[in-house]
């Protein structure tokens, strides 16, 4: 019991000092945390080819795992993602041709009310439009330097710490008194076990939803389905915040289709989405232990804390929170 009681105030005193400058430096701390998740998706691809391909050496695996992510990402900055930029001020002006023209108008005959309250909506954001370019080339401009900084330490962090993570997990208890480095080994590898769970379930909803809305916009607007899919996928990335940055501009989209079908993919979302928040809470409730309401209140916290980079951080915290009760509250509180 002492041995848990002092790794339970070290750990305490350790998420402290973490908290205090994650606050004050975020820009160091973004860099942490997206090579953190950098890393948990290289192990999670070196892991599969491991298996795949029978390899007895981790290290290979890790290099394969690096070559395949960045392949796939220097094929998305060469390939996708001019033609998604060339795509999406396409889609900007149509939709706001939408919203300038009220298209909706010619659908909601019949439904007076319901297009006064969009026509008020139109001019209420007509004006925003023309200053919409404007600032988003000043934000650009603004957060760029810090952006490709973050981008390029997260880059060079992620590879390094690809091939010793291992090694940093296993330095974490020299942190601690010698005689509680076993407890804090269990809670270490319990929280590294529950990470690789919540990537990888995280990853597959994206999935799921960005192949979803790729296929039903083939059939749709075939010219826009790869735009529409990858935007599902990577917006599915951010945990339940995501889903409303996502739905927002295909909704929009979908007005220019008509009515009828704006309609049949606001239910065909409400069904994918339902689909996937039922297996994303349900997993993360069996595998990683963590109780939904306490997965959606810590996402909000985190991202009233940190800001956009917090809602990344919220389902982990949750994870944190809840694996600390196990080994280090549970069973104080039930001895007292």
């Amino acid at each position: 019991m002492k041995e848990r009681n002092f790794a339970l105030y070290y750990t305490l005193l350790y998420t402290g000092i973490v908290m205090f400058l994650w606050i004050v430096f975020k820009s160091f701390f973004q860099i942490c945390l997206f090579s953190f998740i950098l890393v948990m998706v290289v192990d999670a691809i070196a892991s599969l080819l491991k298996r795949f391909f029978r390899l007895t050496h981790k290290r290979i695996a890790t290099v394969l795992a690096l070559v395949l992510f960045f392949f796939l990402f220097g094929w998305a900055l060469v390939e996708v993602l001019p033609k998604a930029i060339t795509q999406l001020a396409d889609f900007y002006n149509l939709v706001a041709k939408v919203i300038r023209e009220k298209a909706w108008q010619e659908y909601l005959g019949q439904q007076e009310g319901l297009a006064r309250l969009l026509n008020d909506l139109a001019d209420y954001l007509v004006p925003y439009l023309d200053k919409l370019l404007e600032f988003v080339l000043k934000w650009i401009a603004t957060n760029a330097p810090n952006f490709f900084i973050v981008i390029f330490f997260t880059i060079l962090c992620g590879i390094y710490a690809s091939f010793y993570a291992g090694a940093m997990a296993r330095f974490v208890p020299n942190l601690y008194p010698a005689s509680c480095r076993n407890v804090v080994n269990e809670f270490v590898n319990d929280f590294k076990v529950s990470m690789r769970k919540f990537i990888g379930i995280l990853a597959l909803n994206a999935l799921i939803v960005g192949l979803a809305f790729g296929v039903l916009f083939t059939f749709l607007s075939p010219r826009y389905a790869p735009l529409i899919g990858i935007w599902a996928f990577v917006t599915n990335f951010i945990p339940i915040v995501g889903v409303p940055l996502e739905l927002v501009p295909i909704l929009l989209f979908s007005v220019t289709l008509g009515l009828e079908t704006l309609l049949w993919v606001f239910v065909f979302a409400v069904i994918v989405h339902l689909f996937v928040f039922v297996l994303f809470f349900e997993v993360t409730k069996t595998t990683m232990r963590v109780n939904p309401v306490l997965m959606i209140l810590s996402i909000v916290l985190g991202g009233m804390l940190f800001g956009f980079a917090g809602v990344f951080v919220g389902a982990p915290m949750a994870a944190y929170a809840t694996i600390f009760y196990k080994h280090f509250l549970k069973t104080r509180f039930e001895e007292t």
